[in-house]
């Protein structure tokens, strides 16, 4: 019956997921802010065309 316990608490703890933190994105180097929110807009679009948000 223990062994039994052990497996099913096991199973339990791995499969019940962790934190849903929000994605975070590496830096952007841009030279101006003009340039980082171009990239900024252009990963946003990019996000929402995979996600079939339009």
């Amino acid at each position: 019956m223990a062994t039994l316990g052990t497996t099913f608490a096991g199973a339990w703890l791995s499969m019940r997921g962790g934190d849903k933190s929000e994605q975070t994105t590496p830096p952007i180097n841009a030279k101006s802010k003009e340039e980082e929110n171009f990239v900024k807009d252009f990963v946003k679009k990019a996000e929402e065309k995979v996600t079939g948000k339009h």
